[in-house]
């Protein structure tokens, strides 16, 4: 804040306290720090190291180490690790006996921060466990109610505290001050934090002040004691948020992933209750939603507590001790053991004790969760309850209820005994190389033999994250996830509830398929598997997927270990890492698991807007410009988001500039940008995709410059350097489950009907074991350099650019035209065709692989239809036999029905599946796109099809089959929720001969 306003806001603040009368003293304007009264000053405790000579505060510089990053960096190692640890040079540490804390340094933007000072780590001290993504303050949920700070002071009064002062207002907004103090005093096991915003402005002002905390999905869950609460919240929009709030006694979130890590909120003001929103993605936790006059204020304290363990009762512990010193209550431990066959539990992560206060009789949704524990290895486990209630017990193994016990008023620390879990089995898995018997890394699924099966073994991780049948472990985290695990170096012993089960090992689609029948009981049981690669993938070629997530994005929590065995597991050749917002590098993990001859890594990251601020013409809600892949990058783990560029608030080609200016002159010859996912829907009221934002009509050509309308917007150059459209390559699929295949599809042809030459992409966009299977689907890049040690980014590079590779999660299509020189692949270098020109087609496959049609596409068009009659199928899903599904030469004068340049697109696998385009984002009608699919199923796409209150929608894929006599049964079974697909990049055909391609623009 500069001085002026620092001086307005001193005096506004006690006019404030004349006109309101009395009130808590306010310290805006307090060059000194918060001194007044507070009633955190009731939080006291004590540790050896009562001195504070372990108390520290400053900023951190590029001598800082990050524990746990991949890249040494010479200095001490004292900046927290974690899954989500992203403490840089500039920012603020502060620390203590039992917990660091980093504070983002000013101007350095993160996620929904505009311009630094959210807290962004938070770990226990040599734990390295962080977990936090970013807490903020706030007073609502629009992008102008997040604080953008001016100034910083940070307080050094050892050995009694250590703190940082931030001043500014809310975003935008002068008349708005804000003053935010972090604190830390010994022994205390995390961070004390007050905020104050003092309404300068003429008019009264609807106010939540609240910690805001991006949780963003497959991380970190909120749970909060309150009736028929806990892990489930109600859902809503932001039309509907205001039906949301709930008020609580404190709120944490358990991240239960390794390092694990949990986290407890509660305040310290007044009242003894917050008030707020949750979900997965994000919570609100603060002051109940209060009109503030004119010159008047609020103040807003509050303790957020760390602790090393990945469930509630290890923050809840935290909170109760909290509000025993703020409040006088009362809690009392409850202990007990959980045992299975007798024994000690083991160290799976599938059993936890869900506590809540209420009985048994009533209905659940009345009773109140005050705590979730999950057992150690002994099948020991406690946790706090405030004393004097009545408690249901339950104990959760696979993710449901197998028991419960009623406790009436306890008073004091109880001993419940024993709780026992059903019988299970431990299964071993080996799996080998059919040709070498050399063990190998590998993925399992294991899948309920039909619905009878399925229903009793249907799981969740207390109602979040979906269900899984069978449920062995939290879907986001490591292996086990959900019904799948991983097997590395040939073995892997999981715990799985009894049942019949299909048991698939499986390594990718280029590998034989393997699968065991079986009924798991009492016993423990082992099976073995060999599997085979198949000669499928065209020679001179590297499998690649282009769009990954781990630990370092926002929305992953699986661990680094796991995630790079996943690559492994599948066969992949080529990953690059896309991290959201954030630079990371895979290339150490991948060294000490010795696949640096096999696994070639390249340092990337996904730009994503969160903050909301971009206008297309006609429409005045804020929006964002999506997500983008930028690669190769400079990893950098001192530098803040590891060296990534901001990337709020700008359009795509000031962010393409950005992110060529901030690395080296060789990468920057090398660029790649993507545009990611073009048409996905908008995801917590951001936008996932630019063009989809922009709300384009693809039945309309597009302008050559800026005209005004959203279409200019879209071709426009906003600094002089890269245009909004001037990505390099575009995702056409996207994900294992490619339900959204068609709009991208579509939107890819409509750019090559534009004349835009760019490269097609198939990527998986895994975040987990569970999401998505990583490369499936792939692309396959035709490229003179091999990966392992001597693998060239460059040449990769230039290939991908040139269109030299094909996408698939399966079919394998290679093709050819023929031209004066010879043959030429498909690629985004424009060829003449011979006079006599034909298409020579070939498509392949694993026996485990349906491929029932090949569609060739002329300028957006299909042409010709190749259907399964005329295909050649397996006889057995799991030979080695059959691979050949299609060889055969079609003359260009069959396919080209009309004059001029043409381009064309072969796809291979399953029929798509039947939609129409009724609308689109601008609500103004048909756009082109499809957008609604046969949900009914009555074989007919019509209005039938469209959700209540909607105009359009959605896009459905068919469930999976049921029946074993399917073609698709087993590939649903490993690509869980896809159909086979496969397409080329186009052939560009300059028929005239004049040197250029001549793109044939909308057709009619």
């Amino acid at each position: 804040m500069s001085s002026p306003l620092r001086l307005l806001a001193a005096s506004l603040a006690l006019v404030s306290l004349t006109l309101a009368g009395c009130k808590k003293e306010s310290c805006l304007g307090n060059d000194e720090g918060c001194r007044v009264s507070s009633p955190c000053e009731k939080l006291s405790y004590s540790c050896e190291a009562a001195s504070g000579a372990s108390l520290e505060v400053r900023v951190l510089t590029a001598q800082d180490k990050r524990v746990g990053s991949n890249d040494p960096v010479p200095g001490a190692e004292t900046v927290p690790g974690g899954l989500n640890a992203l403490g840089a040079r500039g920012d603020i540490l502060l620390g203590n006996e039992r917990a660091v804390a980093v504070i983002a340094g000013l101007g350095t933007t993160h996620l929904l921060d505009p311009g630094g000072g959210s807290l962004i780590d938070l770990s226990v001290r040599g734990k390295n466990n962080d977990g936090i993504n970013q807490v903020l303050p706030v007073v609502g949920i629009l992008p102008a109610d997040a604080v953008h700070y001016t100034s910083m002071k940070i307080i050094d009064e050892r050995p009694t505290r250590v703190a940082v002062q931030l001043d500014g207002t809310l975003d935008g907004k002068p008349e708005f001050p804000v003053h935010t103090l972090y604190e830390m005093r010994p022994c205390e096991p995390g961070v004390r934090v007050r905020t104050e915003v003092l309404n300068a402005s003429v008019d009264p002002q609807l106010w939540a002040l609240a910690d805001g905390f991006y949780w963003s999905g497959r991380e970190a869950l909120p749970f909060t004691p309150s009736e028929g609460t806990g892990y489930e919240h109600p859902s809503f929009g932001l039309t509907t948020i205001g039906d949301a709030f709930r008020k609580f006694p404190y709120l944490t979130a358990t991240l239960s992933s390794e390092p694990a890590s949990s986290y407890a909120h509660v305040a310290c003001g007044e009242t003894d209750l917050l008030e707020g929103f949750q979900s997965d993605q994000i919570s609100s936790s603060g002051l109940p939603r209060t009109v503030v006059p004119p010159r008047d204020y609020l103040v807003f304290e509050r303790f957020l507590a760390v602790s090393e363990r990945g469930d509630v009762a290890s923050a809840a512990d935290l909170a109760l001790e909290l509000r025993q010193k703020l409040h006088d209550e009362k809690y009392v431990t409850l202990t007990g053991m959980v045992n299975r066959r007798g024994a000690p539990l083991g160290a799976g992560r599938e059993v936890s004790v869900l506590i809540s206060e209420g009985d048994l009789a009533a209905d659940p949704k009345t009773r109140i969760p005050w705590t979730q524990v999950t057992p150690d290895k002994e099948g020991r486990f406690q946790a706090r309850v405030p004393a004097g209630r009545n408690y249901v017990v339950e104990l959760h193994a696979f993710g449901r209820k197998v028991a419960d016990r009623q406790l009436d008023k306890v008073d004091a620390d109880a001993n419940l005994g024993s709780l026992t879990v059903p019988a299970s089995t431990r299964l071993t898995v080996n799996v080998n190389d059919a040709t070498s018997g050399e063990p190998l890394t590998a993925e399992v699924f294991v899948v309920p033999v039909d619905a009878e099966n399925q229903k009793p073994l249907e799981g969740s991780l207390h109602g979040r994250f979906g269900t899984c049948a069978p449920w062995l472990g939290p879907p986001p985290g490591p292996s086990p996830a959900c019904n799948r695990f991983l097997v590395h170096n040939g073995t892997a012993t999981v715990d799985a509830p009894n049942g019949r089960y299909h048991i698939y090992a499986f390594k990718g689609p280029f590998w034989t398929l393997a699968r065991e029948t079986v009924t798991l009981g009492a016993e423990d049981t082992t099976l073995s598997f060999t599997l085979g690669k198949l000669p499928l993938q065209p020679a001179g070629t590297v499998g690649a997927d282009l769009h990954v997530h781990g630990a370092a994005s926002f929305d992953s929590s699986i661990p680094d270990l796991d995630r790079v065995l996943s690559f492994a597991a599948t066969d992949l050749e080529v990953i690059v890492s896309t991290d959201h917002d954030v630079i990371y590098d895979y290339t150490q993990i991948v060294r000490n698991l010795g696949l640096q001859d096999k696994l070639s890594t390249v340092v990337g990251l996904e730009s994503t807007g969160h903050i909301l601020w971009m206008k297309r013409p006609g429409y005045d809600i804020p929006l964002v410009i999506g997500h983008y892949n930028f690669w190769p990058l400079e990893y950098d783990p001192t530098k803040p988001r590891n060296g990534a560029p901001a990337d709020e608030i700008v359009e795509p080609g000031e962010l393409f500039d950005r992110v060529m200016a901030s690395t080296t002159p060789t990468l920057q010859k090398q660029l790649v940008i993507q545009l990611n996912h073009p048409w996905a829907d908008a995801e917590f009221g951001r936008d996932l995709g630019f063009p989809r934002a922009l709300a384009l009509n693809t039945r309309k050509n597009l302008p050559s410059h800026d005209d005004g309308t959203n279409a200019g917007m879209y071709v426009r150059t906003p600094r002089g350097g890269f245009a909004n459209n001037g990505q390099h390559t575009q995702e056409v699929m996207n994900g294992t489950q490619n339900d959204l295949l068609l709009p991208y599809r579509s939107f890819w042809f409509y750019t090559l009907n534009q004349g835009q030459r760019v490269t097609g992409t198939a990527n998986s966009d895994s975040h987990s074991l569970t999401d998505n299977t990583v490369g499936v689907p792939r692309n396959i890049v035709y490229t003179d350099t091999r990966p392992g040690t001597g693998f060239d980014t460059a040449r990769f590079n230039a290939a991908l650019k040139a269109g030299d590779s094909f996408g698939t999660n399966g079919p394998i299509i290679e093709a050819t035209v023929d031209t004066a020189s010879g043959p030429r692949r498909f690629g985004l270098t424009p060829l003449v065709p011979s006079a006599d020109a034909q298409l020579h087609l070939k498509v392949s496959a694993a026996p485990w692989v349906p491929v029932d049609e090949v569609r060739i596409i002329v300028n957006g068009q299909v042409v010709r239809t190749i259907g399964s009659a005329e295909l050649k199928h397996p006889a057995s899903a799991f030979g080695t036999e059959g691979l050949l599904r299609y060889e055969r030469s079609i003359p260009l004068s069959d396919i080209l029905n009309r004059t001029g340049d043409a381009w064309i697109v072969v796809e291979a696998g399953a029929p798509l599946p039947p939609a129409a385009d009724f609308g689109g984002p601008a609500g103004d009608g048909p756009d082109g796109i499809p957008d609604t699919g046969d949900n009914n199923g009555d074989g007919v796409v019509d209005r039938g099809d469209i959700e209540k209150d909607a105009d359009y929608g959605p896009l459905r894929n068919a469930p999976p089959p049921s029946s074993e006599a399917h073609p698709l049964f087993h590939f649903a079974q490993v690509v869980t929720g896809g159909y086979p697909m496969a397409f080329t990049n186009p052939f560009l055909l300059d028929r005239n001969g004049n040197g250029t391609f001549d793109a044939p623009g909308v057709v009619p």
